[in-house]
């Protein structure tokens, strides 16, 4: 076997690897241990306070700096795996997190704390972990959501289980 084909199967393995490891970081736990000494307590609360969506993606409010460029560069020295992890968070927090404090807050505070007690995933469907109610379906009859809101919240919710519980 070639050195050329040793070092790219060693580099696939690799890759996988890093992947398996970002799937498996708890972002809120990434966040709480890198970020909050210096920034909000609450991953949600820096997004709604410190950053904004705008055709370049996240990007800081008082700088107009990309987040992904900032943490890339070593602001935070954390991993590119946990860059990834934040990333998708922060953007999951932006895109959901609004409308759960205007629909969801108000009874089941945070997101976070409500996938982590009340939800896990079985056969793939997010699903009430001692009920074994479909949340999808749950969703469609509760809290006053729109069809359109739906996927929003699910999405919001699955992005939250800690990885032991999303399978």
């Amino acid at each position: 076997m070639s050195f050329t084909r040793v070092w790219l199967i060693g580099l696939v393995a690799l890759l996988g690897a890093f992947e398996v490891s970002a799937q498996q970081t708890d972002a809120h736990q990434l966040y709480e241990g890198a970020c909050a000494k210096c920034h909000a307590a609450h991953a949600g609360d820096f997004v709604f306070e410190s950053l904004m969506m705008t055709g370049d993606g996240l990007v800081g409010r008082s700088n107009g700096v990309p987040v992904f460029e900032f943490l890339a560069s070593g602001h935070g020295r954390i991993s590119a795996a946990e860059v990834a992890v934040l990333m998708r968070h922060f953007t999951s927090i932006q895109e959901g997190s609004q409308l759960f404090q205007q629909k969801c807050y108000v009874c089941h505070q945070r997101a976070v704390l409500l996938s982590e007690v009340k939800l896990i995933t079985r056969d793939g469907q997010l699903t009430g972990r001692y009920s074994g109610r479909d949340i999808a379906d749950f969703l469609a009859e509760h809290g006053r959501l729109t069809p359109e809101e739906v996927p929003v919240i699910l999405e919001r919710l699955t992005t939250n289980l800690p990885p032991q519980n999303a399978q």
